[in-house]
């Protein structure tokens, strides 16, 4: 939400109202000169009638006030924000679920903490859209169909188990046919994406067709890949066969960031749960603004600024009348 004036050019009245406020001062200021210059002091309780200060001012600061916000109202406040209509739209998110997860240069490790912002993901996205789920390592399974049911996706999340390899072209393509599966040929030339498709990977394609290649297949149909590269260069696991050996497992982003450049989705790459989910929540935001059915709406609130006005300076009068009463 964010505020603005129909006719700005009118708050220039408030320099009038600066200039009276520091009239008021100024005749205070001279009054208290004039008492002491043209009265003997001893004389001063006797000759000066006893004056409310604090209630003056308070009358004066009322009524000041209340032309401020007259001023305001005459400038005609607006407040404009944007309503979302509807959303609807299909999201595949694709889940690395390699040995190399393991890695624990994130805490707890990057599987877990993966797993906590993909749960997290999959609540705040707008319940108009479905979310289908893949997990890949060397081999890819769908885990989790296109649905509006999001405790089931919750629940494949959750049962994902870790495997040798990371087949990333492979995944993209099996992404890109479930996302075209149910489109006619005319649904699929015109210039809606069929979905989207969200990537998580701490790695590059080791087995399967190339990376490149199921990016080529996405972009073919028109669908954007983001993509989330997670962990460190730091990253090293324990041999699985048992040998003790530390097999060090860098975090790649290359592959990434050309498949999304070649999509037209967005790269991004996080070394912390905290970043993780904060790049989950770009992505989000990013989906949300191209999926979604929104108006901008506006809406003038000079009324309001009036009404107050008219009560300051209403309360300013009054109190004037009650307070002063004996000065008139």
């Amino acid at each position: 939400m964010s505020s603005d004036f129909i006719a700005p050019e009118r708050l220039w009245l408030l320099v009038v109202v600066a200039a009276m406020g520091v009239g008021y001062l100024m005749v205070l200021r001279w009054r208290r000169v004039a008492e002491v210059r043209f009265t003997e002091v001893d004389l001063i309780d006797e000759i000066v009638p006893e004056r409310p200060r604090w209630r003056r001012h308070v009358v004066a600061v009322l009524i000041l006030a209340g032309l401020a916000a007259m001023v305001i109202a005459a400038a005609r406040p607006i407040e404009q924000r944007t309503e979302v209509l509807s959303t609807e739209g299909r999201i595949m998110v694709l889940f690395d679920v390699s040995l190399s997860m393991m890695a624990e240069d994130v805490e707890p490790d990057r599987f877990i903490a993966a797993q906590s912002a993909a749960l997290e993901f999959v609540d705040e996205v707008d319940p108009g859209v479905q979310i289908g789920l893949i997990s890949f390592s060397g081999n890819v399974a769908v885990e989790s169909p296109l649905s509006f049911d999001r405790a089931e996706t919750r629940r494949s999340i959750e049962r994902l188990q870790l495997g040798p390899g990371t087949a990333i072209g492979d995944a993209l393509t099996v992404a890109t046919r479930v996302l075209t599966a149910d489109l006619s040929s005319e649904q699929l030339d015109d210039d809606t994406a069929p979905g989207v498709i969200v990537v998580l990977t701490d790695g590059e394609t080791t087995v399967g067709m190339p990376t490149a290649e199921g990016a080529a297949i996405a972009a073919e149909v028109g669908i954007p890949v983001y993509s989330i590269s997670f962990g460190t260069e730091a990253g090293f696991i324990m041999d699985p066969g048992g040998s003790g050996q530390r097999i060090p497992v860098p975090v790649r982003i290359d592959e990434m960031e050309t498949v999304a450049a070649e999509t037209g989705g967005i790269a991004y790459s996080a070394e912390s749960p905290e970043a993780l989910s904060a790049a989950y929540d770009e992505i989000r935001a990013e989906l949300t603004d191209s999926l979604a059915d929104t108006i901008d709406v506006i809406e003038e609130r000079t009324w309001r600024w009036a009404m107050g006005a008219f009560w300051l300076i209403t309360a300013g009068w009054g109190l004037s009348l009650w307070w002063l009463r004996g000065l008139v």
